[in-house]
């Protein structure tokens, strides 16, 4: 099944809209990649069609008390080929039972942003027939699906579609005046072909480990979040310990009566498999008595007010760790510049 880009063409069609009940808004978007019966579906198609850049606007089921939109990312980075567990919480109609991870498709978002006036479904309830009037003339303009956010009827008021993501028309911003909080994004969407979905499947790459994370303030919240478990729980334990990781080869220094203990700390939003390692830490482990601790699945929102609250995890010790040099991928490498390459001065 091919998605209907009707959109392409119109540099002014840059929003989206995510219809789900997950915790963690504005970390991701992340639908498997087939539905129950083993086919492409379009709203988790849709995931692959976002452009970086663009603005992903989040109606949140249940936060409000009422369904309606809480709050706004921008598309960073994607798509990806990772796994899922679809019936867990997180998204408009997760019904079928757990099976375990399926293939999916995840898009980076970064600068989630909780609206300081959250939009009910009300709102778009007031405005029903200029949304009516929005589809009409994109019906007439366009053939083929147009992935609308709302689902109109005789018996019921407007609510939104059925599906993960919808495609948000660039009219539907300017037709709610509560929308206007909203930023406008311009021109600058540089068309791009959309391959096929086998086509995407390999040349995908699959994010799972405890990696590079674009947002500033989400990472380091995620790595405080980590590290003050480790100060907590290797305190209770008897260790005088303290955070020496803007100084040192490892995150933290734990003294007892029998000597000192070096620990390396990582956390993630993920469910890693895979840490990275300075060549620093690499060398520093294999000298020193080390521990690893990582922590993992921590939940994260962002307030109001920009900062980032933190919950949760799953913490793994690895005890005496050195690090095995069959397990290390080289991702990064410095490069010596050789002499010569014609230098010039620039005018």
């Amino acid at each position: 099944m091919g998605i209907n880009e009707w959109w392409s063409s119109d540099p002014a069609e840059r929003y989206w809209m995510e219809i789900t009940d997950r915790a963690d808004l504005g970390s991701d978007l992340h639908a498997p990649q087939v539905d129950d019966a083993g086919r492409e579906y379009w709203s988790y198609a849709l995931v692959t069609a976002v452009q970086p850049g663009d603005v992903v606007l989040h109606w949140h089921k249940s936060l409000l008390g009422s369904p309606g939109i809480v709050g706004y990312s921008t598309a960073a980075e994607g798509p990806e080929a990772d796994k899922i567990v679809w019936a867990s919480q997180g998204s408009y109609g997760r019904t079928r039972p757990a099976s375990g991870p399926e293939p999916s498709w995840r898009y980076a978002l970064t600068g989630y942003t909780a609206l300081a006036r959250p939009v009910t479904q009300d709102a778009f309830r007031r405005v029903e027939q200029r949304l009516r009037r929005i589809k009409e003339r994109l019906e007439a303009r366009h053939s083929g699906s147009l992935y609308f956010p709302f689902a109109f009827s005789d018996k019921r008021p407007v609510r939104a579609a059925q599906g993960y993501l919808v495609k948000l028309p660039a009219e539907v911003i300017s037709a709610v005046p509560e929308l206007k909080q909203i930023p406008r994004v311009g021109a600058s969407r540089v068309p791009r072909p959309r391959p096929a979905s086998s086509e995407l499947a390999v040349a995908a790459r699959k994010r799972r480990g405890a990696g590079y994370m674009r947002d500033e303030v989400v990472r380091l919240a995620i790595e405080r979040h980590a590290m003050e478990w480790v100060l907590s729980e290797y305190g209770s334990q008897g260790y005088d310990v303290k955070d020496v990781g803007a100084t040192k080869s490892y995150d933290v220094l734990a003294l007892s009566d029998e000597g000192e203990l070096h620990i390396e700390v990582k956390g993630s939003s993920g469910d890693a498999d895979a840490v990275e390692l300075t060549a620093n830490e690499v060398q520093h482990a294999s000298e020193a008595s080390t521990h690893l601790v990582v922590v993992d699945l921590i939940e994260w929102r962002r307030l109001p007010d920009g900062t980032v609250e933190t919950s949760g995890g799953r913490v793994r010790v690895w005890e005496s760790w050195v690090p095995a040099e069959r397990s290390l991928k080289p991702t990064r490498y410095r490069y010596r510049l050789p002499a010569g390459g014609h230098p010039r001065d620039l005018e």
